[in-house]
């Protein structure tokens, strides 16, 4: 049940604006306030029982999401049994238990993303439809977009809220006196100068071939509903798309002009942070909250602008991937579940968990955490370039990891063409599609 809320909303409206000012001047701490002293939802009183919670290693281990389970046993009294299988295990079981071919019990909670990444797992018959749940009305339109799945709210989105594009080095920029690029032939001209002065670029880590993040422009193409219905029904593929080919050359190029470096193929995850704390590379394509939560060098030395990846001319942000928590609906431990995910959405709890966390907003009410000084600082730019997160989480058989066949054509030997390139990415797509992935 909620309670006083129309009264709190309506409180809060001022408080909202003095908290993003806040936010954006932060970077120490004197954390952002809440207003929120009581609970705003009814979650119920403490049952004693124990509600066992699956997700894939290591994402129940995010700071905001342990201090959010240990403030629900201290409220309520009762006990949460974590498991976290390692991605691979955790897929196979939900897929066994799902199924009906697992003698193993069945999770009452999971922490998953949505969309085409939980089709596999039957949501209409085995997962809980919030649609009328009270807070929905408290998500943003981009949380939103993240919890549909076939026209119903699958889950509860609380998870840390980015916008990706490129790390720019300011001291770079700066030392060479050029301009941040606002068009994708302006960006060519900077790494065209930085390359002549001896810096590398883009720093690429493309032995992890999903961190070749190609969904950035892909979101782009599939804002035209038709190619993605075409390319969900197998009435169009990659190659069909002239778009797409644009965003396979430009890896290629980027790799045959040196853009990218000599080495660049043995650039890996755990080489990033060594590579923007020093001065060989100028850029990097990532997410802003990287800087806050992977990053041990000077966060405030780092802009972000558009990723310019082939298309759009003027470059594109993506928003962020949230993780959801989906309740299985045939657990008998229902009320309980869904008394813990009122919990978890209630601003009186959502805010002391991500108190200090750099993050957009999940929430409408979100008030405790800190929008990234990249965000505030690009912010109109942002507005106007940003997509929300459509390729990885509606086309049917995506995979960052399909960027394999961009690497294979960026090293000329196998793939000679940009055709040959979009046919390999489709010829995986589909096996994905066959064995029901």
């Amino acid at each position: 049940m909620m309670k006083k809320m129309g009264f709190i909303l309506f409180f809060i409206a001022g408080l909202l604006t003095m908290a993003g000012c806040r936010r954006a001047d932060s970077r120490d701490a004197g954390l952002a306030s809440t207003p929120f002293t009581e609970a705003v939802y009814d979650w119920g009183k403490g049952t004693g029982e124990t509600l066992t919670v699956w997700g894939a290693y290591p994402d129940l281990e995010r700071t905001y999401i342990t201090k959010a389970f240990q403030r629900y046993t201290e409220l309520t009294g009762n006990e949460l049994n974590i498991v976290q299988l390692p991605k691979d295990q955790f897929v196979q079981q939900l897929l066994a238990v799902f199924g009906g071919g697992s003698t193993v019990e069945p999770p009452d909670i999971i922490l998953s993303y949505g969309g085409t990444n939980i089709e596999a797992y039957d949501p209409d018959e085995n997962f809980y439809d919030f649609s009328d749940a009270l807070w929905v009305d408290d998500l943003t339109d981009t949380s939103i977009n993240q919890t549909v799945y076939n026209g119903r709210i699958i889950g509860l989105p609380h998870w840390e809220a980015s916008v990706s594009g490129t790390l720019y080095n300011k001291e770079i920029f700066r030392k060479y006196h050029l301009d941040v690029p606002k068009t994708q032939q302006e960006f060519m001209d900077v790494c065209a100068k930085l390359y002549e002065v001896g810096v590398t670029p883009l720093y690429l880590p493309a032995k992890e071939s999903s961190m070749l993040l190609y969904q950035f422009p892909l979101d782009t193409v599939v804002e035209n509903s038709s190619i993605l219905n075409g390319l969900n029904d197998g009435s169009l593929d990659y190659a069909d798309l002239p778009e797409m080919a644009q965003i396979v050359s430009w890896y290629k190029t980027m790799a045959d002009l040196g853009y990218l470096g000599d080495d660049y193929m043995s650039n890996d995850w755990d080489g990033m942070n060594e590579a923007m704390r020093g001065n060989q590379y100028a850029m990097m394509l990532c997410w802003d909250t990287w800087l806050y939560t992977d990053f041990d060098g000077d966060s405030d030395n780092f802009g972000l602008m558009p990723a310019f990846i082939g298309v759009p001319e003027t470059g594109t942000f993506e928003g962020p991937n949230l993780g959801l928590f989906i309740v299985n609906r045939h657990t008998q431990k229902l009320e309980t579940a869904l008394n813990f995910i009122d919990f978890l959405a209630d601003p009186y709890n959502y805010n002391v968990a991500f108190e200090g966390v750099y993050t957009a907003p999940v929430f409408k009410n979100q008030v405790a955490s800190i929008s990234t000084p990249q965000y505030v600082e690009a912010e109109m730019l942002i507005e106007r370039n940003f997509r929300d997160s459509t390729a990885w989480l509606r086309i049917r058989g995506f995979s960052q990891n399909d960027a394999q066949c961009i690497l294979d054509y960026m090293k000329g030997e196998s793939l000679e063409t940009a055709g040959e390139c979009l046919q390999c990415m489709d010829r995986l797509r589909r096996i994905r599609l066959e064995n029901g992935e």
